[in-house]
């Protein structure tokens, strides 16, 4: 359809090693700082520092400004945090200079400190927390602490978190087949999937994460991630493109990461609540943890919010977030999340499933509810989003890791390898 060079270029996914400190061919980490590089400053800002929808993506190291923000480059919903005051979040000994010089042994043997790890992974913030409390903290080049980063894909993770929640009030019914919920896709690829393979992403249709020249392009071109060359004749919106996506095989025989069954999941909780994603997010996370900071969700041109990608938040909310996790879904004075919620997700799915899905730097992981889980000794569970995302709890030793990154190429494939052997260092280091 396109050019392979335009749209590798344009989404970020470029073949590379995983990461030991720097893939061959990636810019040195202090050759794109983002306090260095003047990106959008001036009034107005010359010509080669400016960001718009066209050259967020295209050009790195644009990405450095734009994933802080988002809402001015593409339209957006807010996710009040209400009229309260926010919740304590509170501060321990600052453990910096300790777990900066942390040195472990990365997947290609060679050996780095924690702090060189940060630098490779383009870290924009980073936050570490243990038994509650703060121990680390900080803001990479001068990224401001008060603006809500883009998610990517952990925002699947947040809002697989809420679905569950909706099973156990009964709101939703993982056995009810999508069609139930949404007849406008009962002749798509979804025809005879149930909830819950659509949660655990083991229902089949005709959509490859990795198909660069028709799929992810489409679906960017739909959500408004892309904007459309004058030749697309394609679905410009996401319930379209989602009832054009046709059948695939046989339902619930393994797992495959596809990025449209969250968006359907999103479409299934709008049209079981009558709310927006936005207010649910709002009502049920944002206010009740007593979050700092107002975050946003991006929306297509229809105004509806993209379930699997859109959603923006500050590093010390997301630090919240984590922690209501961690504590069984209990935070700022009140149980947010049912147990049962985290309960049932720590368990994981099936692994064998996990297995065949290819995802061989994620060894003994699986995938339920939007999550991706270790079945370590530790209890660990993820969530993780496009160019460097990662929210880490290890229940075990009592630790959560937020990491923030505008790394230059997309898939976690690159990187997770290196960030696995970093988290065990970290939580065997505060033990």
């Amino acid at each position: 359809m396109f050019p392979r060079s335009w749209v590798s270029a344009l989404l970020g996914v470029w073949l590379a090693a995983p990461l030991g400190l720097v893939a061959e061919g990636l810019p040195d980490p202090q050759a794109v700082r983002l306090d260095q590089l003047g990106l959008m400053q001036g009034f107005p800002p010359p010509a080669q520092a400016q960001i718009t929808r066209d050259n967020y993506l295209l050009n790195y190291p644009n990405s450095r400004w734009a994933f802080h923000h988002m809402r001015e480059l593409l339209p957006s919903r807010n996710i009040a945090r209400g009229l309260m005051p926010p919740s304590l979040l509170p501060t321990g000994e600052s453990l910096r200079e300790r777990i900066d010089a942390l040195v472990f042994v990365g997947p290609d043997d060679q050996r780095l400190s924690f702090a060189q790890y940060l630098r490779s992974s383009y870290a924009d913030a980073t936050l570490i927390m243990k038994d509650g409390q703060v121990i680390y903290e900080a803001y990479h080049q001068g990224m401001p602490a008060e603006s809500p980063h883009m998610l990517w894909s952990l925002s699947k993770s947040l809002l697989g978190v809420l679905a569950a929640q909706l099973l156990v009030e009964g709101v939703l019914d993982e056995q009810m087949l999508v069609s139930d919920y949404i007849p406008e896709l009962k002749h798509s690829g979804w025809a005879g999937a149930t909830l819950r393979q659509v949660l655990d992403m083991t229902a089949e249709v005709a959509y490859s994460e990795t198909d660069l020249q028709s799929d992810v392009l489409q679906y960017g071109f739909a959500a408004g991630l892309l904007p459309t060359p004058a030749q697309y004749a394609g679905p410009q919106d996401i319930y379209s493109y989602l009832a054009s996506i046709e059948a695939g095989g046989e339902h619930g025989e393994g797992f495959v990461y596809r990025t449209v069954h969250t968006e359907v999941l999103g479409w299934i909780m709008r049209r079981a609540t009558g709310m927006s994603l936005a207010q649910l997010f709002s009502e049920r996370l944002w206010q009740p943890m007593g979050a700092e900071q107002d975050g946003y969700l991006l929306l297509d041109r229809l105004g509806t919010e993209w379930a699997g990608a859109g959603f923006n938040a500050t590093l010390r909310d997301l630090a919240r977030f984590a922690e209501m996790m961690r504590q069984d879904g209990r935070f700022n004075g009140q149980q947010i999340i049912s147990p049962e919620v985290i309960a049932d997700l720590r368990r994981g799915a099936d692994q064998d499933a996990f297995i065949a899905s290819g995802r061989d730097y994620q060894p003994g992981y699986s995938y339920r509810n939007q999550w991706w889980v270790s079945h370590n000794p530790d209890g660990v569970y993820e969530a993780l989003g496009a160019y460097g995302q990662l929210l880490h709890i290890n229940p075990e030793a009592g630790l959560v890791v937020v990491r923030l990154s505008s790394h230059p190429l997309a898939p976690s494939a690159h990187t997770f390898a290196t960030t696995r052997l970093a988290m065990q260092a970290l939580a065997d280091l505060l033990r």
